[in-house]
């Protein structure tokens, strides 16, 4: 079975668990965000809603709005198939 492509979580698609694959960020402020968050590579996180500009993400229970720089940094595969 071939494992589909990571993407970003504003190409990703609401009401779907994700494994995070990558962090892409030259920002060491935004990668500190990030982690903590608890989102990093390897971690579940849930896309709950998203709009052009942000998205609704749960991470470990919590609820957290991201901004398009800081969902786009976040690639993603569906938990389904992450390997």
């Amino acid at each position: 079975m071939r494992l589909e492509e990571p993407v970003d979580l504003l190409d990703g698609q609401p009401g779907t668990s994700y494994v995070i694959e990558r962090i892409v960020t030259s920002d060491t402020a935004m990668d500190a965000f990030l982690l903590r968050l608890g989102a990093y590579p390897g971690e579940r996180i849930t896309l709950v809603s998203k709009k052009r500009r942000a998205c609704i993400v749960v991470v470990k229970n919590p609820r957290y709005s991201l901004g398009a720089n800081l969902a786009r940094a976040v690639f993603v595969r569906p938990l389904s198939v992450a390997g």
